[in-house]
């Protein structure tokens, strides 16, 4: 009986704002109409590095000039939590760089066309000869609020502050150093096996008749060489 009771007394606790188990989540808030982006209060903004494409060259001749496509992940920024006007994203990158000090652009992250070239380092491993070519996105993201009046809002702001190019060879022993370029690695088709050296070239076969022969006294007279590198006189110092 006493259990019962407990049960029931639990259930009554419950919140009435919890959702069932597989609910849908409660919809965005909207931006009450005629409020503007002012008095902005920003968390500690979060930077990250972010791949947007990867290229593939190197794989075949058989394979187009241009490359292979292994990832086109294109990065624009969002406002989440809040349904707010279109302009709001340009005035929030705005705020945003002044808050943080780094300039925040809210526009479709795309690198210009043409004016690359593919990576030029040696490869370890002459055997991987693919080269990766990327792109990629410095994101920014942190939690704002905005008094709209008696109504405040706030919601989740994602952009970004600076645009990478850059190439990497899969043959390559070491891993980038560069974020975006470890990231980028993780694309090539094959890579060196952990903890293998640099390619070494193969030693040149040891023939023992070009080796030089010493004279029957035991190195008092010069030395003969194989018919096939002797010179035509030789020469001692007197």
């Amino acid at each position: 009986m006493i259990s019962r009771m407990l049960a029931a007394l639990l259930v009554a606790a419950l919140p009435a704002a919890c959702a069932a188990p597989g609910a849908s989540p409660a919809p965005d808030v909207a931006v009450p109409a005629g409020c503007t982006v002012s008095g902005v209060r920003w968390s500690e903004p979060a930077f990250a590095s972010r791949l947007t494409r990867v290229t593939v060259f190197g794989e075949s001749t058989t394979v187009s000039p241009t490359g292979r496509t292994v990832l086109d992940e294109p990065f624009t920024s969002s406002i989440t939590r809040l349904t707010a006007p279109d302009d709001w994203a340009t005035a929030l990158a705005t705020s945003l760089s002044a808050a943080s000090g780094r300039t925040v652009s809210s526009g479709p992250a795309v690198t210009e066309d043409g004016g690359y070239s593919l990576p030029g380092g040696s490869q370890d491993d002459p055997t991987i000869p693919e080269m990766l070519f990327y792109q990629g996105v410095q994101t920014v993201t942190a939690d704002f609020g905005v008094d709209c009046g008696a109504t405040p809002v706030s919601g989740t702001f994602a952009a970004w502050t600076d645009l990478t190019v850059g190439g990497v060879t899969c043959g390559g022993v070491e891993e980038p150093a560069e974020e975006l370029g470890r990231q980028a690695r993780r694309h090539c088709p094959r890579t060196p096996a952990p903890g293998r050296s640099a390619a070494v070239p193969d030693a040149v076969p040891f023939d023992s008749s070009d080796v030089l022969v010493h004279g029957a006294d035991g190195g008092a007279s010069p030395p003969k060489l194989a018919a096939a590198c002797r010179p035509a006189a030789w020469f001692s110092a007197t």
